[in-house]
């Protein structure tokens, strides 16, 4: 197989993080002002329901089965044979969760008053098996990925502004998340017969993969639970207004982090056929680049983030939503945890078999989730539930720091680190005296994004941070290669 180019997946992946970025930006603006508080925390409440259904049909195959796709990706009949064993136990797992979500509409009352919302949102759990999205992961598809995204999502805007009208529209704006989802994975069956036979008649084994799936399984389990049960113990604490204000708090920073995160998740196959094939500077080398990358965006963006949480809510949800800035702020450090934590796990555990480490510190960001949750929610609310959320996760980068240790203690990776702090710590001095008497909250972002990327970019140069120069020599070569 030919070895697709690293930099273009990471272009192609960031395009597509990118996109999920502004189609919120576009969509979720115009969704809060229409649906106002009550309408989005329903449609978050239920999603973040169906949440726990989509896990139990996926049952943590989409990560094991990227890998090890990757890994056997030259070898047609292997990988013939290894999709047809994914798929079939895939199909069991999603009738599984068909059924639990039946029952639980029946005895759960208070999903009684979400039950149609809740079915709308339920037929993500059939397409999203059906998706075979770790297909793609494994052959590196990435260009295909991205335009059938963008596809969808332009499709979904147009959908949200016809059909979502009123208060009472929220259904639809469920839809519309819906529409973008479905669309997405019904290409994707389809388009999979050009990598797969998934006809050939071989002999299944499906015993050798469970035990590495329920790992990723319980992994799965714990990560969707301290990432959604803030939102459903709100729901259930406090009310849907309060799911709202979290929403709109968590959303923009969630976004950034995809954004950082999609450029990181497309190594975790290609390092997992270099350790296969013994490559082992080129797995080193990734490390290094992909640590300097995660330091490089997310340390200034938690920064920037914070600085203009005010003005952010605003422009993207509007005056209701003002009680959500200090959740935001309390939430932003969270941009550089949790995107370190992925590094960790997608570059050093999970191509290293060792995924059972991210498990260990799942689990306990879960239990500590439960805790902090009940506790704090009940004293301070949102602002609780967001605290809780900044210590767990943490904890669970900490945790697998811990066990990534002997992976990364070199001193470039150490450099980079303190490289991207000073920068960060000078662009938001910047910011804070020179622009933050600024009043328009649109002028304010703008000029804030200008000045401070011009900043902290012109610090790292200084500096020589090494992702800085391989940006700068990246672009330079583009310009002189269209220049010719």
């Amino acid at each position: 197989m030919v070895q697709k180019s690293l930099k273009k997946n990471a272009v192609y992946s960031f395009i597509k993080a990118f996109m999920n970025l502004a189609f919120p930006l576009i969509s979720f603006p115009y969704a809060s002002r229409i649906l106002l508080p009550s309408g989005i925390g329903k449609v978050n409440f239920a999603n973040s329901i169906i949440e726990y259904f989509i896990l139990i049909a996926g049952l943590g195959i989409g990560t094991y089965a990227s890998r090890e796709a990757a890994r056997i990706r030259d070898d047609q009949d292997k990988l013939n044979k290894f999709s047809r064993e994914i798929v079939f136990i895939n199909s069991l797992s999603t009738a599984l969760s068909y059924i639990l979500l039946a029952v639980s509409l029946f005895i759960i009352p208070k999903f009684s008053e979400y039950r149609i919302l809740l079915l709308v949102c339920s037929t993500k759990v059939l397409f999203t098996t059906a998706g075979l999205n770790w297909l793609y992961t494994a052959e590196e598809e990435y260009k295909y990925i991205t335009v059938r995204s963008v596809i969808f999502q332009i499709l979904s805007i147009i959908f949200l502004f016809v059909f979502v009208k009123s208060p009472d529209d929220y259904i639809w704006y469920a839809l519309m998340g819906v529409f973008s989802n479905v669309g997405s994975n019904i290409c994707n069956f389809f388009y999979s017969r050009k990598f797969v036979n998934f006809s050939m008649r071989s002999k299944m084994q499906f015993k050798k993969h469970l035990k590495p799936i329920l790992v990723f399984f319980g992994m799965a389990c714990a990560t969707k639970i301290h990432t959604a049960l803030d939102s459903v113990m709100l729901g259930f604490m406090t009310g849907d207004a309060s799911v709202g204000y979290y929403t709109a708090a968590n959303k923009l920073s969630r976004l950034v982090i995809e954004l950082i995160t999609a450029i990181i998740s497309t190594l975790m196959p290609r390092s997992a056929y270099y350790l296969e094939n013994n490559k082992q500077k080129q797995y080193s080398d990734i490390i290094r680049k992909s640590t300097g990358i995660t330091f490089f965006f997310s340390i200034p963006a938690a920064a920037g983030i914070f600085f203009l949480c005010r003005p952010l809510i605003l422009i993207f949800s509007g005056e209701e939503y003002l009680p959500a800035v200090s959740t935001m702020q309390i939430i932003s450090p969270m941009i550089i945890s949790v995107s370190f934590s992925s590094l960790l796990n997608n570059v050093i555990l999970t191509p290293q078999r060792k995924e059972r480490y991210s498990l260990y510190s799942q689990i306990i960001g879960c239990v500590l989730n439960i805790i902090l949750n009940f506790a704090f929610i009940r004293i301070w609310g949102v602002f609780g539930a967001a605290l809780a959320t900044l210590i767990v996760e943490t904890s669970i980068m900490l945790i697998k720091l811990f066990y990534s240790w002997q992976y990364i203690k070199s001193w470039a990776i150490f450099k980079g680190l303190m490289q991207s702090l000073l920068g960060s710590a000078v662009m938001f001095s910047v910011l804070y005296f020179a622009l933050s008497r600024i009043i328009t909250p649109i002028v304010l972002v703008i000029c804030s994004v200008a000045a401070g990327a011009a900043v902290y970019t012109a610090c790292m140069l200084l500096m020589k941070n090494e992702t800085a120069l391989i940006i700068l020599n990246t672009i330079t070569k583009k310009i002189k290669n269209n220049s010719k």
